[in-house]
């Protein structure tokens, strides 16, 4: 039996579990009673994880008298469609003879039977993993109509000599619109601590077998079919940031990685781009929340990253090495992780999750509306909003020689604008058109974002340095720093007058 599966996973302690079944929009929404079960499953793989490694899980699960065997494959998160938290997965049942040792891939499609054939290319499929969970079953209806499958799991997953817990909510969509999946999680995230689940039990199996740390991840090429409309440009791009957020949330809340923080950051700051460049055409009120909730986390995370590159940046190539310098990286160093604490507070509250799901929400529902002046075509709007950020820099840029600090700043943050406007819409154009700009474009940002990081640099060693050691160890640092901040000023100036000389690639398409 070949199906499809929706669902939406959330992650809590045990406690929260309890907090959950409570809720009342479970007790409002539930029909019939709930139901219990003890699931035993064993993944089966390759020694090397073959399937696992593609995106297959193939399982044997124990339910009561019944041996169900289930290939789930294309595992990941979804499309705009379904809110791009949601997962979106094929999964083929096939019930087996009682005591069922093993797989049977005679079961599966012919298609997907090759598939594991050549992936495993002759190694033998044995159990490698082992999930113990105690399912309580809800099955819940919308007054919209819409039928949700809601589980309750407790237990636990073994592999390798080492165990997971598993603590979680699975909210499956049975009939209706993804949409509601988030509604719902809304609800349950008002009375419980949640975080959204992005892993399944295989791939937080499989882990214990093949540890991987947490990695800083960059946002992937945004590719935009040519002929895109308007609305559905703005869906990717959204979707796109919301992932690229998503992507970088372990490795900064469990590994601490600066990198990771960063590609937050820079994540919510294209999102509050996005929000802003389609403005004109799409807009509303819940696109200036979610840009406002986007504000919030980075205003939250800010601080940490400061701190990050005021240590790696600033105050490591200063030399010589003296005892006012240590006791300055001795107190930035504290400094630095009383606001790790607080950016990992940010990201693990119940805030953090609420403005995921809404954001997913947002997507899964697709509710705005292009205004009636807005062009069809993503293409068309594309030209007019890539000349209003060059125009706002351009305006700026041609006073370059004379520009305080403040306004080297805007230039710099009107710069940004322009250069996440162009990620989000290079793929309209030709390519041998666009990488000349954009290299021109991240050089000058370069030296801004350099030139940023000073100016930083200032504010934070005006509030560390209070004794008299402190202060001459600080004037040092912002010494050794502008002489090197002047140089880089002069080659800003260059590289803006080149990059002011060139045609925009957007107008030669026009």
């Amino acid at each position: 039996m070949s199906d499809r599966e929706i669902e939406l996973k959330l992650l809590c302690e045990p406690a929260e579990l309890d907090r959950v079944k409570r809720a009342p929009a479970l007790q409002r929404l539930k029909r019939g009673r709930a139901a219990g079960k003890h699931l035993h499953s064993v993944y089966f793989d390759t020694d090397k994880l073959a399937l696992g490694q593609n995106g297959l899980a193939l399982r044997l699960r124990k339910s009561g008298d019944e041996f169900i065997q289930t290939l789930k494959t294309e595992t990941g998160v979804s499309g705009s469609a379904t809110g791009a938290l949601a997962r979106d997965t094929g999964e083929h049942e096939a019930r087996l003879p009682r005591g069922a040792a093993a797989p049977d891939l005679n079961r599966l499609p012919a298609n997907l039977r090759k598939r594991i054939q050549k992936l495993s290319n002759g190694a033998a499929l044995a159990p490698r993993l082992e999930s113990d969970i105690r399912r309580t079953i809800h099955n819940l209806a919308t007054p919209e109509g819409d039928v949700i499958e809601l589980a309750l799991d407790l237990g636990a997953l073994k592999a390798n000599g080492r165990d997971a817990k598993v603590s979680e909510i699975e909210l499956e969509l049975k009939e209706g619109s993804p949409a509601s999946l988030y509604r719902l999680a809304l609800d349950l995230n008002e009375v419980a601590d949640l975080r959204i689940g992005t892993k399944s039990k295989s791939e937080r199996g499989f882990a214990l077998i093949r540890p991987e740390k947490p990695q800083a991840v960059k946002a992937e090429v945004l590719r935009l079919p040519h002929d895109i409309t308007l609305a559905h440009a703005y869906a990717a791009v959204l979707r796109h940031c919301l992932v690229h957020l998503m992507a970088n949330e372990a490795a900064a809340l469990e590994a601490s990685l600066p990198e990771a923080l960063h590609q937050m950051r820079v994540a919510l700051r294209r999102a509050r781009s996005a929000f802003e460049i389609f403005e004109p055409a799409i807009g509303g009120e819940r696109a200036k929340h979610l840009a406002a909730e986007a504000k919030w986390l980075a205003n939250e995370l800010g601080p940490a990253r400061d701190f990050d590159v005021f240590l790696s940046d600033i105050l490591a190539p200063v030399t010589p090495e003296t005892a006012g310098l240590r006791k300055l990286r001795a107190r930035a160093e504290a400094l630095r992780a009383e606001h790790w604490e607080n950016a990992r507070a940010a990201i693990a509250s119940r805030r953090y999750t609420r403005f995921l799901l809404e954001f997913g929400l947002f997507l899964a529902e697709s509710g705005w509306q292009v205004k009636p002046k807005a062009p069809r075509l993503a293409r068309d709007f594309a030209r007019d909003a890539l000349d209003k950020r060059l125009k706002k820099a351009a305006k700026l840029g041609r006073h370059i020689e004379t520009l305080d600090n403040e306004d080297r700043h805007e230039l710099r943050k009107r710069l940004k604008k322009l250069r996440y406007a162009l990620h989000f819409f290079s793929s309209l154009y030709p390519d041998d058109e666009v990488k000349p700009w954009l290299r021109n474009l991240s050089e000058m940002q370069d030296v801004f974002g350099g030139l940023n990081d000073v100016a930083t640099a200032h504010l934070i060693l005006d509030d560390m340095s209070d004794g008299r050691a402190l202060k001459a160890a600080a004037q040092n640092v912002i010494a050794w720093h502008e002489k090197r901040a002047a140089r880089d000023w002069k080659g800003a100036i260059r590289l803006w007058k080149r990059f002011a000389g060139t045609v925009p690639f957007w107008c030669k398409a026009a």
